[in-house]
Order: C-alpha cells, then sequence, then structure tokens
C-alpha cells in the first residue's frame, strides 16, 4: 500500500466512525434506542479497526472515546453491566496512553472521564461493596481533577468538573451516613461552584450547578436537624432556580427542581413555623409541577401521593 493510499484507507475510516457515531446520536434523538445501538456498534467496530491499522495516539485515543459513547449508550438504557465493560474498555486504553504520552494533559481528563463513570455506575448500584468502589473512583477522578486544574486554572470547563467530583463524593458520604465528611466535600464544591458562577454570570450551567449545590447543602442540613440553615441554603437554591426560569420560563427540569424545592421549604417550615406557612409551600410545589407536566404526569400523581400523606394536602 502506498502511503497515498493509505491516507486514503484512513480517512474513510475516520468518515465511517464520524457518521456511524451522528446516526446513532440522530436516532436517539428521535426515540429509537436499537437502531442507535447498531449505529454505535458500527462505530465501535471501525475505530477498532481504525487503531489495529494506524496504532498511532490519536487512533488509539479515539477508540477509547468510542468505548466511552458506546457506555454513554448502556447507561441511558439503564443497561449498567454493559455500560461499566464499555468504560472499563476505554479508561485501559487511556491508561495505556497516558503511560506513553506523560505530557499529554486530554489523556488525564480521559482517565479522569473513565473514573468519574465507574464511580457513578457503582454509586447507582448501591451496597456497602459497591460504595467502596465509588469511594475509590471518585478519589481517583479527584486526583485526577485537581491535576488537570492545576496545569491549566483558567479552565472553566476543568473546574466544573472538580466541582462535579466533590459534590459526588459529599453524596457518597451522605449516603453512609458520614454527616461530617460530607459537609467538607460539599463546603469544598460550593466553593468551586460560587466562584466560576461570579465568574461566569451569563452562563446558565455554572448558576445551575451553584443552586444544586445550595441544595445539597439543605438536604445535608435538614438531615442534621438544622434547620435555619436548611432554609436559608434552600431559599439561595430557590432564589438562583427563579432566575434560570425568567430566562427560559419553558424549561420543564428547572420548574420541576423549582417544585423540589418548594416542597423541602414547605417540610422546614413545618417543623419551625407551623401548619400554615408549610400548607403555602406544598401548594406552591404542587401547582409548579401540576402546570408543568399536566395532573397525569407520573411525577405529578408521585406528588400529590406524598402529600395527600401529609398532616396538610394542596387545595
Amino acid at each position: 500500500m502506498t502511503r497515498w493510499d493509505a491516507v486514503r484507507v484512513r480517512q474513510g475510516l475516520v468518515d465511517s466512525c464520524s457518521s456511524a457515531e451522528q446516526a446513532g446520536d440522530q436516532a436517539l434523538r428521535k426515540g429509537k434506542p436499537r437502531e442507535a445501538r447498531r449505529h454505535y456498534e458500527r462505530m465501535l467496530a471501525e475505530s477498532i479497526r481504525l487503531a489495529e491499522q494506524f496504532p498511532d495516539l490519536s487512533t488509539r485515543r479515539d477508540l477509547s472515546l468510542s468505548f466511552n459513547k458506546y457506555g454513554d449508550f448502556w447507561v441511558g438504557a439503564d443497561r449498567l453491566d454493559q455500560a461499566a465493560q464499555a468504560y472499563e474498555e476505554g479508561l485501559a486504553i487511556a491508561t495505556r496512553l497516558r503511560e506513553e504520552n506523560p505530557d499529554d494533559s486530554r489523556l488525564l481528563r480521559d482517565l479522569r472521564f473513565g473514573e468519574f463513570k465507574l464511580g457513578e455506575i457503582a454509586l447507582r448500584t448501591g451496597g456497602p461493596a459497591a460504595q467502596g468502589t465509588a469511594r475509590d473512583r471518585f478519589t481517583t477522578a479527584l486526583s485526577l481533577a485537581e491535576h488537570v486544574v492545576e496545569a491549566d486554572p483558567l479552565d472553566t470547563a476543568d473546574r466544573r468538573e472538580l466541582g462535579i467530583v466533590l459534590e459526588r463524593l459529599g453524596l457518597l458520604a451522605t449516603e453512609r451516613q458520614d454527616l461530617d465528611e460530607a459537609a467538607r466535600w460539599y463546603a469544598r464544591a460550593l466553593a468551586v461552584r460560587r466562584e466560576l458562577a461570579t465568574e461566569l454570570p451569563g452562563d446558565p450551567q455554572a448558576r445551575r450547578d451553584l443552586a444544586v449545590q445550595f441544595e445539597r447543602l439543605g438536604d445535608l442540613a435538614l438531615r442534621r436537624r438544622d434547620l435555619e440553615a436548611a432554609r436559608a441554603h434552600y431559599d439561595e437554591s430557590l432564589s438562583l432556580r427563579r432566575a434560570l426560569l425568567g430566562d427560559d420560563p419553558r424549561d420543564l427540569s428547572t420548574q420541576r427542581d423549582l417544585s423540589v424545592l418548594c416542597e423541602r421549604l414547605g417540610d422546614v417550615a413545618l417543623l419551625t413555623d407551623g401548619p400554615e406557612q408549610a400548607r403555602q409551600w406544598y401548594d406552591d410545589s404542587f401547582a409548579i409541577l401540576d402546570a408543568a407536566y399536566g395532573p397525569k404526569h407520573p411525577e405529578t400523581r408521585t406528588l400529590r401521593k406524598k402529600l395527600r400523606s401529609h398532616p396538610l394536602t394542596p387545595n
């Protein structure tokens, strides 16, 4: 094979991988998971061929990313065992590449991604053993995320990923009932997310992340029966969510988040201010969800059922 023949073969495989991935993404958007799976498996097969025929850093890294993409598909299909296998393959390739190319910061990001995704799967799996695995994965992801940020402190995307890992470690500590440790992780995550929201005032994602962090802190304070702190954190989150909804009043996700916060504030009010204040929050929570999703939506029905079990119910 001449040099130019090799170039054409390589480019053909690259184009085939890209078109298969795009077709898979399009099939998912159309709600056709079986079709998407076929395309992603073709993407993976072509990526393997490419890396075998032209085994350089670029093609092998692309193969690692293809395994990660395939893992994302299985997460969306709620097949965590299949997702874990794909992420493990991607992580193994990235690990070998990092050993061969220690100065390539992209590989640090790839390793962080793989460790974090496997931690997420372990967290969702549940059980003491899975929690231990999740903690190990998240701890490794944290070390990698810190190294990436140290290398480029101005990269906001990397700092956001650092905040996400810190938040997950706090969530995991909360599930283990280690509330003091959770508070430490959440405090570190809050500092990262507050900085980003300050630096990026026009970025909805930065404000959304900060709102999530305040909500986590509110949940933690409620579990510790620090009701005033819980109210303060929920109020901060509520203010951020309302501002986000003002930017996009049709955002169903933000409306749902607002409903949840109103419900939590109702729980706090029930313990501090009495039933009348709680009723107002519960009414607001139900009204937001009902308007966003309709009375027959599963989430609306779940909230209605929960509120009926309360001493108070919406009007």
